[in-house]
């Protein structure tokens, strides 16, 4: 039987496509509905305080610097 190091391995040669496969796969559906549930209302969370304008908009490029700078200090 395969060690899980040995999986991660094998899971980090396959396309994302074929992770998503191999995801959906292995994950209980049930959980895969939750997850999607609990994303649809964080989405609407998110739109009703744009609409209300209680979100401080953000350029897309500022995101992403801010993101990849706490990812690089890790």
């Amino acid at each position: 039987m395969a060690t899980v190091h040995q999986v991660i391995a094998l899971a980090a040669e396959l396309t994302d496509e074929e992770r998503r496969v191999v995801v959906d796969a292995i994950s209980p559906k049930e959980s895969l509905e939750e997850l999607a549930q609990v994303w649809s209302d964080e989405i609407e969370r998110r739109a009703a305080r744009v609409r209300a304008g209680e979100s401080k908009r953000r350029p897309v490029d500022e995101v992403f610097e801010q993101v990849e700078a706490k990812l690089a200090s890790r």
